[in-house]
């Protein structure tokens, strides 16, 4: 695309007037064939205006076809299928029918000025036949679980080039498939600027970027800063969306160094760091201990049947986290193997405060009990992530080329993730436990290739960045007996 702007319309203007000026209709005493060339330029100025504003735009997209298969084993769903003599979510086992989805994307790319580019992109997916999804579908989510054909941007951000070497970005930053997701995409393009086992999700942020010279090749340094206000819920309507919840913004201020090894082929290695100064709490809705679900004559799920219970009390912070990273790729070694290894070490500090619900007593009374709380209470908080895995490129011409991927990654019990679902419906990627996963990638054309997968969760401890009352359930992480097992099979097509 040209940084300024073209000058074909301007003289396609020009070519058209002097055209029209010069032409012998136009050119009559008597006027004969006036009107309908004057009808005929209006259509074809036209014409040259559509066409100057889609040079200010690029548009793209790609498709994807998506067939999963799971098998689940470990607790119930359902809050209220308990078992007795335990007391905890009842043990089931069940296989899926096949599940299929579609997913597209839309992409904008403009560049307004040589100094100015805006990108975008807007989703939709959905499963077939299946308009349904959980009611409380976070932000950083939004385009990842599978609902309805609406679409909705999942990128949209602008970089402002102050010159050279720096950059000011802003707004709903890629950090969708960062890497090393780029290897099951049957690509080794860069796609994000932070690391997949950091972020792999939909987030708004502020990020500055310099590109230092005479260091390494392509050394890039970054900082970032991100925000969340709470406004007040109980302006439902939106009338005063300024109004605040009274709890202070969830801030996060990070950032990372990225550069490549000289005289080791292509290559990328990243080192980052961020920090969460004070973790704010969320509204979480939870399961009502006291709801009667034998009772219930609504059959409709949570949370329509009133079976959920919203916080009575929630904390201006809950603690602090901390973490670094680590995230190395070579490619092309041997000429065949894309390889990468990745690591995090996290450090969680919970200040013992945790988000209470009204929860009924032996008497039949409800009373304010603090129920969830920070990663780690009660326990230490270092926290740990091991991701590694590569591709090959198999000699097999008559499937083009196809490469054949394994992936390992192992948390621990509070490891903590800012990654999300993706189009095999799991998020390997949070887990605490283990997870191996296997591909096959046939290329089919330039444009676009299927994969089939296999993909083997061993949860270890439940997981989220928050967990229940260690007083009540041991641990903010209980221990979970629950493995999940998925075959997938992805059609993508790029246009």
């Amino acid at each position: 695309m040209p940084l300024l702007p073209s000058l074909s319309p301007l003289l396609g203007r020009l070519s058209l007037l002097l055209s029209l000026l010069l032409s012998p209709a136009l050119a009559s005493p008597r006027g004969d064939g006036i009107e309908p060339r004057l009808d005929e330029l209006e259509e074809r100025m036209d014409q040259v205006e559509r066409r100057a504003m889609l040079d200010l735009v690029t548009l793209g997209g790609d498709y994807r076809l998506i067939l999963n298969s799971v098998s689940y084993e470990g607790p119930s769903a359902d809050p209220y299928e308990v078992d007795p003599q335990t007391g905890r979510a009842k043990p089931i086992k069940e296989d899926s029918a096949e599940i299929w989805s579609q997913r597209l994307r839309i992409t904008l790319f403009g560049e307004p000025s040589e100094t100015l580019r805006f990108s975008g992109r807007l989703t939709m997916y959905k499963h077939f036949g299946d308009s349904d999804a959980p009611p409380f579908i976070q932000d950083f989510a939004s385009t990842r679980v599978p609902r309805d054909t609406g679409a909705r941007f999942d990128q949209a951000w602008v970089d402002w080039f102050v010159n050279d070497w720096l950059a000011l970005s802003g707004g709903r930053i890629a950090y969708s498939e960062g890497n090393p997701a780029e290897l099951r995409e049957n690509s080794t393009r860069r796609r994000a600027t932070w690391v997949q086992q950091l972020v792999d999700g939909e987030y708004d942020s502020i990020n500055l970027t310099a590109k230092i010279p005479y260091l390494f090749n392509d050394f890039y340094l970054r900082g970032f800063y991100s925000s969340w206000f709470f406004d007040d819920d109980a302006d439902a309507f939106g009338g005063f969306p300024f109004l605040s919840s009274g709890v202070d913004n969830l801030r996060i201020f990070g950032g990372n160094i990225e550069f490549a090894l000289p005289k080791i082929g292509r290559n990328f290695v990243q080192l980052g760091y961020y920090i969460v100064p004070e973790f704010r709490p969320m509204t979480m809705p939870i399961s009502d201990p006291g709801f009667n679900k034998a009772a219930d004559y609504t059959h409709a799920p949570a949370p329509l049947n009133g079976s959920m219970l919203f916080p009575s009390y929630m904390p201006e912070s809950m603690g602090s986290y901390q973490n670094f990273s680590f995230m190395a790729e070579v490619y092309e070694v041997l000429g065949r193997f894309d390889l990468f290894f990745g690591a995090t070490l996290g450090l969680l500090k919970p200040n013992g405060e945790g988000i209470a619900y009204e929860l009924p007593t032996p008497t039949g009374e409800r009373q304010s009990t603090p129920m969830i709380f920070l990663a780690s209470y009660k326990d230490e908080g270092e926290t740990y992530f091991v991701f590694a895995g590569g591709r090959a490129t198999l000699p097999v011409a008559m499937l083009n080329q196809p490469k054949l991927g394994f992936e390992f990654n192992m948390g621990s019990r509070y490891h903590i993730s800012f990654a999300t679902q993706n189009d095999n419906l799991l998020n390997k990627i949070a887990i605490r436990g283990k997870a191996y996963e296997g591909y096959f990638i046939i290329p089919m054309e330039r444009k676009w290739f299927i994969r089939l997968s296999y993909l083997y969760m061993d949860h270890d401890y439940t997981g989220s960045f928050f967990g229940p009352n260690p007083d009540m359930m041991g641990s903010t992480a209980p221990e979970i007996d629950q493995e999940v097992q998925a075959m997938s099979m992805v059609l993508s097509a790029e246009f």
